[in-house]
């Protein structure tokens, strides 16, 4: 709840009490007051959202569906028998309407959860009649998390596991894969079933980027699993490529922590590698709390008022061969900026260091890179290796060298086998020649 350093656009809707706001989700005090000071409430029962960007249509105000994740095998939805006049509707309008039928109406709980099964890969919340139902999907691949209070006066649904800073008082636990969970005020939480769990397949760039550097996902701390990350990919690059750099340093701010561990690793091969942190102070501009919602309005401000990337610890960097971490390149846009204003303060050489394997599906990297031009996409059917990969992007960025993370080292830093972590399937195929 905490992502997007602290200015994602929340929305709490309870009856007809809607209150939003940007930055830091409220706590649950904050929540309470909400409701204790509308006495014409006729439910108890609300549901929120977080986005990257303000709503952009009315419709939004209200919701009675909330989706995280994305949905698959939904082509002939509009052939379903249960459609009714729903079948000209978008793909979340379609679903619900489906798995309200079949659990409201059919009360079949079963069948209900075994359709989203089929369609979901993440988890889905809706509110119907002053109740909440949360399904979990059988692979786990977004996490899920419930809470109450001691009290019992409060208790939480959420696809979000990091709410331990805005409710420090109340106590969570995993949904689990393939569970259905019912909320309303009479009996607070029950979990109404559990379809049997075939194979686990966790969202990896919940680990790299999306979860927040305080979350747990399956008992492991996001933040030392980001050190691991880093620390097993300088492993590697410094055993069996030709990466030659005298520091690594990141971007702030998610990065961080697979610097560290990268540089205290890399020092194990080289005594002398500088253990630096961050390079760029920020690239945003911060007194504009929504700049970083759109890369174009970075790039567009950054052209019409100057203000852009500002470099510290210049002294240490000038002359130096750099290491830059990256989490992530997705359509290369803030890489080539990072590097342009590098090679102005007079680095030697700047060799990219991405965490994440080639993005070239849009679903990893959350709603908001879809429609995009995915740097490493056009490449698909192109190259056999990692090696051809890192050739053609690192001419294409204008790096002295570029070093993508592979699925199995990625797979080895998180500490879970491949096979139950979600790639695009040809990124399977692409590995380093030597491993």
């Amino acid at each position: 709840m905490l992502q997007h350093r602290g200015k994602a656009y929340w929305k709490i809707i309870i009856d007809n009490l809607v209150s939003s706001g940007i930055g830091s989700f409220p706590g649950d005090g904050s929540i309470l007051k909400l409701v204790d000071n509308n006495s014409n409430l006729q439910h108890m029962v609300g549901l929120g959202y977080l986005s990257k960007r303000t709503p952009r249509f009315k419709s939004m105000n209200k919701v009675n569906v909330i989706l995280d994740g994305f949905f698959v095998d939904i082509e002939k939805l509009h052939l379903h028998p249960l459609i009714g006049n729903s079948s000209s509707a978008d793909s979340l309008y379609k679903i619900y309407c489906i798995f309200k039928m079949l659990l409201i109406d059919k009360e079949n709980p079963e069948k209900a959860c075994e359709f989203l099964d089929r369609h979901l890969r993440g988890n889905l919340t809706m509110m119907y009649d002053g109740k909440t139902y949360s399904y979990r999907d059988s692979t786990g691949f977004k996490p899920l998390v419930s809470g109450t209070d001691k009290n019992k006066s409060i208790s939480i649904i959420a696809s979000e596991n990091s709410l331990r800073i805005p409710f420090p008082k109340m106590n969570f636990q995993d949904v689990g894969p393939g569970q259905l969970i019912k909320m309303d005020t009479e009996i607070g939480q029950e979990k109404i079933l559990s379809l049997p769990t075939t194979r686990t397949m966790i969202d990896p760039f919940e680990f790299i980027r999306e979860s927040h550097v305080t979350a747990t996902i399956g008992g492991k701390g996001i933040y030392e699993v980001r050190k691991k990350i880093g620390k097993v990919q300088a492993d590697f690059l410094s055993r069996y490529t030709d990466i030659d750099i005298e520091a690594a340093y990141a971007e702030p701010d998610y990065p961080r922590p697979m610097t560290l561990g990268f540089s205290a690793e890399y020092r194990n091969h080289l005594p002398k590698f500088d253990l630096g942190e961050a390079i760029i102070n920020d690239r945003y501009d911060d007194s504009d709390r929504m700049i970083d919602f759109s890369e174009n309005i970075s790039k567009n401000k950054m052209i019409t008022s100057g203000k852009s990337l500002k470099y510290i610890l210049k002294h240490k960097i000038s002359q130096k061969k750099i290491g830059l971490i990256q989490g992530t390149i997705q359509t290369g846009i803030t890489t080539k900026e990072s590097i342009y204003y590098l090679r102005k303060v007079g680095v030697g050489s700047v060799s990219v260091i991405v965490s994440y394997v080639p993005t070239v599906d849009g679903r990893q990297v959350g709603l908001y890179t879809q429609n995009r031009e995915l740097i490493a996409h056009k490449y698909i059917g192109q190259v056999a290796s990692l090696e051809e990969l890192n050739t053609r992007i690192s001419k294409e960025l204008g790096a002295d060298k570029v070093f993508y993370n592979s699925p199995s080292i990625l797979s080895k830093g998180i500490g879970i086998s491949e096979y139950n972590l979600w790639f695009p399937e040809w990124v399977r195929f692409l590995e380093y020649n030597k491993r």
